[in-house]
């Protein structure tokens, strides 16, 4: 009963604030607004599959355009395909949650995001695109064999199926937060209309729905951003709050891998996980690969990652201005939310319930960074099973066979990973749960793909055993950790609320002495895609070496700057000679004509 009255007493002192609104339970709700908003955008992304479906002129009935929207997409809306995609709702929710939790230490991602940028401009990027190839995956089976692209498939398509039901649950937790409404209930929605507009619009759907969710991810951050600074005493009391509270954390250089996240598990870890995730994998190569030239794929990167910046910064922004608003009084400590990740539906609800259709918006962004990430996940993904398992069983199939089948999977795969949901809801917090599934197979997929460019002698055996051997010990070391104490928050207060005088203990992201866990179980999950990386490394390339090394069929499948001098100078020769063809052939066209 005192539990009941002290939650009762957080809820009577929140609700003397101006505008705040709640149900009858006593918990704040969407209005009619917020309804009509969020409606309003699931619609006009069906109707954009609607269009580049059933009425544009080019349909999408063939692999390239399917898959590469005819390699004729223009820079920014794939830029903003990129972010979207990458910002899911796993950002949106999980990165304020982790920084009004644990402190700002997740800001030293800009490292992150200038190593990945710098990876893909100058390793990844110009050897894809001097291959042209529709599925980046048979660059391995050039490189190596197609034993090796198989393996390499398979992991993406595992760790695809993993990721896309995280993406499915998270908005359906900050809808549930805001409406009431059961979670199952709301994921059928979100998966029937994503399967939708996935499956009958193809790349060209998915890249311009993106660019529009893009836009709302955008504005709806912003917009509570700056609500939420005007209610906690500007900028500057927002940063006065965070110091008090301990969350102003940039270089916390300790090396203990246990800690949830130091200076050293954000640089070296979080880079793994990203470069491969935007740099070798298919969903990234896929988007780079759809403008025409590289110049243009440059481009794309370049906005990509300034983009990425400035998005992931306002999140981190939007957590530390959550942390000021309920520095004395938590609603996670007195119960008014069941998880932490439901502190920023709440904060939404909280502040911009006196703005008709602010909460609605904002709800939006959330389920709009899903959308693109589920559908960016749906479309790649279906294009692998058909390019890598399939294609070569059916030889004499159509492009317009190929199209519909890649359309029945992207509707088998929305199905089963939306029986996945029930899983997910299980498991840990949703930035780490995130970290964690990603480092099954982030690691082991870079590392592939770096020796494949950047070492000469790595050959297939050394390959497959690192590769084995790689997720192995990584998943080992995930399952093991479900079972394994977390990092406990820093000190979250509620001596601020009404008949409330006490501080909830924290062991400041330390691990419990009594937990007889192994150590290994209780590293960060930011570590493993570089544990990964390092495996398939230090195993694969001297078995590589002692099994007699490799002899490359094309040099081209090496990083520019691994590649012979006599390889580099016979391209050189090469293009010479077609930029005086292509100059001979424009004389002699203008002659004919009369023109010179």
């Amino acid at each position: 009963m005192g539990e009941f009255s002290t939650e009762q007493n957080f809820l009577a002192s929140v609700s003397k604030q101006e505008g705040v609104v709640f149900s009858e339970e006593g918990v704040l709700r969407f209005t009619f607004w917020d309804y009509g908003l969020f409606v309003a955008m699931l619609g006009v992304s069906a109707l954009i599959g609607v269009y580049f479906g059933f009425i544009t002129k080019k349909k999408q009935d063939n692999t390239e355009e399917y898959l590469l929207g005819g390699k004729k997409m223009s820079i920014f809306p794939v830029s903003c395909s990129l972010i979207a995609s990458h910002i899911s709702g796993s950002t949106m929710l999980g990165v304020p949650t982790q920084i009004y939790a644990y402190g700002t230490q997740y800001w030293m991602f800009v490292i992150c995001a200038t190593l990945t940028l710098l990876s893909i401009v100058y390793i990844f990027l110009p050897t894809f695109y001097d291959l042209q190839m529709t599925s980046c995956f048979l660059y391995l089976e050039k490189r190596f064999d197609r034993r090796v692209r198989l393996v390499a498939s398979s992991m993406f398509a595992v760790s695809v199926m993993l990721f896309v039901p995280v993406i499915i649950y998270v908005p359906a937790l900050a809808f549930n937060q805001v409406t009431g409404i059961n979670v199952h209930l709301v994921t059928p929605i979100i998966c029937a209309i994503c399967i939708f507009y996935t499956t009958v619009g193809g790349l060209k759907a998915v890249v311009y729905t993106d660019a529009l969710q893009f836009m709302m991810i955008v504005g709806a951050t912003l917009m509570v951003m700056f609500l939420g600074v005007g209610i906690t005493g500007g900028f500057s009391g927002v940063w006065e709050a965070a110091e008090r509270g301990g969350r102003l954390i940039f270089f916390n250089m300790d090396p203990n891998p246990r800690l949830g996240s130091s200076f050293w598990s954000v640089s070296l870890g979080l880079s793994i996980i990203w470069i491969s995730l935007l740099g070798v994998t298919q969903s990234s190569v896929q988007r780079f690969l759809s403008v025409p030239d590289m110049k243009s794929a440059r481009k794309s990167v370049w906005i990509f990652t300034l983009g990425l910046i400035f998005i992931k910064s306002c999140c981190i922004f939007v957590g530390l201005i959550i942390y000021a608003k309920y520095e004395t009084c938590d609603p996670y400590s007195m119960g008014v939310v069941a998880k932490l990740d439901q502190i920023l539906p709440y904060f939404i609800m909280d502040v911009g319930a006196k703005i008709p259709g602010l909460p609605g918006i904002f709800i939006a962004g959330i389920f709009s960074a899903a959308l693109s990430s589920m559908s960016s996940s749906l479309n790649t993904l279906a294009g692998t099973i058909y390019e890598d398992f399939l294609r070569h069983r059916f030889p004499k199939a159509s492009e317009k066979q190929a199209s519909s089948t890649m359309k029945i999977i992207v509707v088998i795969l929305g199905v089963i990973q939306l029986a996945c949901v029930f899983v997910v809801e299980r498991m840990g917090t949703i930035f780490y749960l995130t970290l964690a599934i990603n480092g099954i197979t982030a690691g082991a997929l870079l590392g592939i793909f770096s020796m494949g460019m950047l070492l000469r002698k790595a050959n297939t055996k050394g390959v497959v055993l690192g590769t084995i051997l790689s997720t192995v010990v990584v998943s080992t070391i995930m399952i093991g950790a479900q079972f394994a104490q977390r990092p406990s928050p820093l000190p979250l207060r509620v001596d601020g609320c009404e008949g409330v005088n006490s501080t909830i203990p924290s062991t400041d992201q330390t691990i419990a002495e009594e937990d007889d866990m192994h150590w290994i179980f209780l590293i960060s999950p930011m570590y493993y895609s570089l544990i990964g990386f390092l495996i398939i490394l230090f195993v694969g390339y001297p078995v590589s070496l002692l099994t007699g090394g490799c002899d490359l069929p094309d040099e081209r499948l090496l990083c520019h700057f691994v590649r012979s001098r006599e390889f580099k100078e016979r391209q050189s020769r090469k293009e010479e000679e077609a930029k005086y063809a292509k100059i001979d052939q424009t004389l002699k066209d203008l002659e004919a004509n009369g023109k010179i």
